[in-house]
């Protein structure tokens, strides 16, 4: 199955958006005037088109994200789900699945956007395009620009598990030559697996993505 957030995922956040049951505790503090999130209030609605695979095929579907407003200082910010990441469109399972298959194995970009177990690319309803290689190479250009929210994960992670060997492991980490040809992009692909790791310590220790938890830091490159 390639790397994706399901219909039923977005239909679950969308009717709990519905309820009134998503709620501002995992957020951090109002970076303006550092009011604690749980003081918060829902401020709007806003409507996101999310891109899936089913079956091989892209798909469009929409759901609202929730808006909260700060009480100090009217700071909004929103809250992203589980399996959103802010300003894209595909939903986090495949931008973090796809940045994967590339960094962490002897993939080439063409290969890292095969779905193995379908032995093909996912494509558009058309039939004529397919997902390619050079969005990979986007998402991972991306992803290595977010080094202070990881950090910033990082810092969460020591302080929560104090004994984690995360930090060290990183430092083992060595981009293999054939990946770059420019220190430029070694330390693009570098960031990027750095993130992809916390990511998944993160969610281990704290069962949330870090952009649930740190997307008001976000700033994509």
């Amino acid at each position: 199955m390639p790397p994706t957030a399901t219909i039923q995922d977005i239909k679950a956040y969308r009717e709990k958006s519905e309820k009134g049951e998503i709620t501002p505790h995992n957020l951090p503090p109002c970076s303006r005037c550092n009011i604690e999130a749980h003081h918060f209030k829902i401020h709007a609605y806003r409507e996101r088109r999310f891109l899936i695979i089913v079956d091989m095929v892209v798909q469009a579907a929409h759901c609202p994200l929730v808006r909260f407003v700060c009480p100090g200082c009217g700071k909004t910010v929103t809250f992203y789900p589980d399996f959103a990441i802010p300003y894209k469109h595909y939903t986090r399972q495949s931008i973090t699945g796809f940045a994967e298959n590339y960094v962490v194995s002897d993939a080439t970009y063409q290969q890292a956007v095969m779905v193995k177990d379908e032995k093909s690319v996912p494509g558009y309803p058309d039939g004529e395009k397919t997902l390619v290689p050079s969005t990979v190479h986007r998402w991972i250009s991306g992803l290595s620009g977010l080094a202070n929210t990881t950090q910033k994960a990082l810092d969460l992670i020591c302080q929560e598990s104090p004994r984690s060997s995360i930090c060290r492991d990183l430092a083992q980490w060595i981009v293999p030559r054939s990946k770059y040809r420019s220190e430029g992009r070694k330390a693009c692909l570098l960031n990027c697996f750095r993130l992809l790791a916390t990511e998944a310590l993160f969610k281990t220790v704290f069962n949330l993505s870090i952009f649930t938890k740190l997307a008001t830091i976000c700033a994509f490159a």
